[in-house]
């Protein structure tokens, strides 16, 4: 730690009040905190001293690339150079290491962060060391939800405080997403990590990296983390390799998963400590059975969620609570208890209905997977998989053609309908899905274009049989619509069963 960092936090404890906070938002500022103010984005912190000061910040501490001088701020204030580099271990620092008197893990790639985070802190918990949970459904600890920013990956100042919170409301370990705009922002700096985790790479976030190689180099950071103990690498995505090696270069024990024939050969390859290998993988009534193969010890599993990808995010969530120090036995033992977090492959049901899926699949890849899981389930049941989905509006533009086309090309019937169009008119982003539906040879005929999302939802239901399953893609767990005059609430499973009831009822009555 240099020295900057320790004055400045000798500084900040001698002005903040009893349990004050660190705050970047000065919109969150109570009396007695302490504002940092960092220039982002889209706003200047520092724009926003004035109105911090007057919420009763006991201080602040700001970029000093400004030509203001402290004495001009109407409370104490300190001037830090490449203040928003250093933050995150400033606010270690100043909330006493909170991750270091806990296990921590790190999760990143562009899909399964949730679901693997969820299931490695199921884990951890049920093994004896109670866990929290940092990631896109929020803040979690003990059943209870904690309030933070609504981030993947909370800002640097918040996450220090959600660590301490998780400390003293007696975590012993915590499993946190983190996503490749917070690890290229730095907002994980100062946080202990004893495993890594990587689930897989496609295209997402490009508005942000520009390239996948830029978006792959700020995910591969976690893989040079100070004091990482171990990494946990799927086998079957290329960028794996890549990893391996800056894990290797950083002392990092490397554990390796994967689907038969592809972990073994990876884990040789790279000298991989151990590799967890999944066989023998059929799906069951209401989820997935195979084989672990840890080396060369084979346990049967009977997992509770549907597809595949399921069962190598249980592989990934099994590593890293093994790498945390817990016996493979137990760790397989308690894999059985999983269930699926929230809009994660959730399943609604409902008597006289077709079968309800909810998932937060919104890259052209989690898109693909989520409908190839469910093809043989509807086949099963003798009936048709309808894709409802559509894609942000102030996002990547160039997905939304290529997840129309495979949703054409993979699913029976498809309603191509609005997601979060936020500033943009949500026809213009219906029309660009539906190029890629009309790339399809006949998909036309089988696709509905229906903008508003409530009123595609229950198109579906009305037009499906009870042996059907419907997919509702996208928003998995969010609980409002983003649109151009702001943000209304919006529950997917909660708007199936509003439509599962009108369509009984509607019936009841013929």
């Amino acid at each position: 730690m240099d020295q900057t960092i320790k004055d400045s936090v000798a500084w900040l404890k001698d002005l903040a009040h009893p349990g004050a906070h660190l705050r970047l938002d000065s919109r969150e500022v109570k009396p007695g905190d302490i504002f940092c103010a960092v220039p982002g984005e889209k706003v200047d912190g520092r724009t926003f001293i004035r109105v911090a000061a007057a919420r009763g910040a006991a201080g602040v501490i700001y970029e000093a690339e400004t030509s203001q001088r402290p004495e001009h701020y109407p409370l104490p204030a300190k001037p830090v150079e490449h203040l928003r580099e250093r933050l995150g271990e400033i606010a270690a620092c100043f909330y006493d290491e909170p991750s270091a008197h806990m296990t921590g893990v790190a999760v990143t790639g562009t899909n399964g962060k949730t679901t693997t985070t969820f299931w490695t802190a199921s884990l951890l918990t049920a093994l004896g060391s109670p866990s929290g949970i940092i990631g896109t459904v929020g803040v979690f600890f003990a059943g209870r939800q904690i309030p933070a920013p609504h981030l993947t990956t909370p800002d640097a100042a918040s996450l220090q405080g959600i660590l301490k919170d998780l400390e003293e409301t007696g975590a012993k370990s915590f499993v946190m997403e983190a996503s490749s705009v917070g690890l290229d922002q730095g907002r994980m700096k100062g946080t202990h990590f004893k495993a890594g985790v990587f689930t897989n790479l496609s295209r997402d976030h490009l508005d942000y990296h520009q390239t996948m190689e830029a978006y792959g180099e700020a995910k591969g950071l976690l893989f040079a983390w100070p004091g990482l103990k171990a990494a946990v690498l799927n086998a079957s995505d290329a960028w794996s390799r890549k990893y391996a090696d800056a894990a290797q270069k950083n002392g990092s024990e490397i554990w390796v998963t994967g689907l038969e024939g592809e972990a073994a050969s990876f884990g040789q390859a790279f000298g991989a400590a151990h590799v967890l290998e999944a066989k023998h993988i059929e799906p069951s009534h209401r989820g997935m059975r195979f084989t672990l193969v840890c080396d060369k010890r084979e346990f049967p599993v009977e997992l509770h969620a549907l597809g595949t990808f399921n069962v190598e995010n249980a592989l990934e969530a099994a590593a890293a609570a093994a790498a945390c120090g817990h016996s493979i036995e137990k760790v397989v033992r308690a894999l059985e208890a999983l269930t699926p977090p929230p809009g994660r492959m959730q399943i609604f049901e409902s008597d006289g209905m077709p079968l309800g899926v909810v998932d937060f699949g919104h890259t052209p890849d989690a898109l693909e997977k989520a409908i190839e899981c469910l093809i043989p389930n509807a086949r099963a049941r003798g009936g048709r998989l309808w894709t409802v989905f559509g894609c942000g509006g102030d996002r990547d533009a160039g997905k939304r053609p290529i997840m129309g086309e495979i949703a054409a090309r993979l699913s029976d019937q498809v309603i191509v309908t609005s997601d979060n169009p936020r500033t943009e008119n949500p026809q213009a982003i219906v029309d660009a899905i539906m190029q890629g539906v009309q790339a399809v040879p006949g998909a036309d005929q089988r696709t509905m274009a229906v903008v508003d999302r409530r009123e595609a939802i229950h198109r579906a239901v009305f037009a499906a049989d009870a042996k059907d399953i419907i997919l509702v893609a996208g928003k998995g767990h969010e609980c409002e619509q983003i649109l151009n005059d702001g943000p209304h609430h919006f529950v997917d499973g909660e708007v199936l069963r509003e439509a599962f009831n009108e369509c009984r009822a509607v019936r009841s009555r013929k």
